[in-house]
């Protein structure tokens, strides 16, 4: 017992001599520069609405009632939420909006921001051959004078033979190559 209260002494006597070593910092914090310019931002920069990282971004508009709701973007955060028009409660306040022009004004940090709202950008991807060939496949499978029963027996006889091609069993057989009821 004696020897854990010994430790606990040297452990706090020592970390009071480093404490007494060091150096004494005096300068002063430009506080109002650290607002306008967080060296954490970035680079992003509160109040452009343009196409460069914006702190705050206008993502999408919808009404309920004759009443707007929006949604904004917080960078900083990482959040977005669904707001009212001059709504508080919220690190913004959207006072204003123009649907012809698809164009909020908010306050922000104590600024006024006018932001477009964003568009997606839509990619169309090349169809992968794996899909295009099954799609051929059902076209070819389905014949006009056949009933629609034959029609779906073929089609699951065509997907019970893909299924054996491509599927190997545990021990890494293929299904094909195990005996079927």
């Amino acid at each position: 017992m004696r020897s854990i209260f010994l430790r606990q002494l040297y452990f706090l006597r020592l970390l009071f001599t480093v404490g007494l070593s060091l150096p004494v910092l005096s300068v002063a914090v430009d506080l109002q520069n650290l607002l306008t310019a967080s060296p954490f931002s970035g680079g992003a920069t509160v109040g452009s609405a343009g196409g460069g990282t914006s702190a705050l971004e206008f993502r999408g508009v919808f009404a309920d009632q004759g009443e707007y709701f929006f949604s904004l973007y917080e960078a900083s955060s990482h959040r977005a939420l669904w707001v009212g028009l001059n709504e508080a409660g919220n690190a913004f306040t959207v006072h204003s909006y123009d649907a012809a022009t698809e164009t909020v004004t908010a306050e922000y940090q104590g600024r006024a921001m006018t932001l477009t709202l964003l568009r997606a950008k839509i990619v169309a991807l090349a169809p992968s051959p794996q899909n295009t060939a099954s799609t051929t496949a059902t076209a070819l499978s389905s014949v006009p004078g056949q009933s629609p029963e034959a029609q779906i027996v073929e089609e699951i006889r065509r997907r019970r033979s893909l299924r054996q091609q491509s599927a190997p069993l545990p021990g890494g057989e293929k299904l094909s190559q195990r005996a079927q009821p």
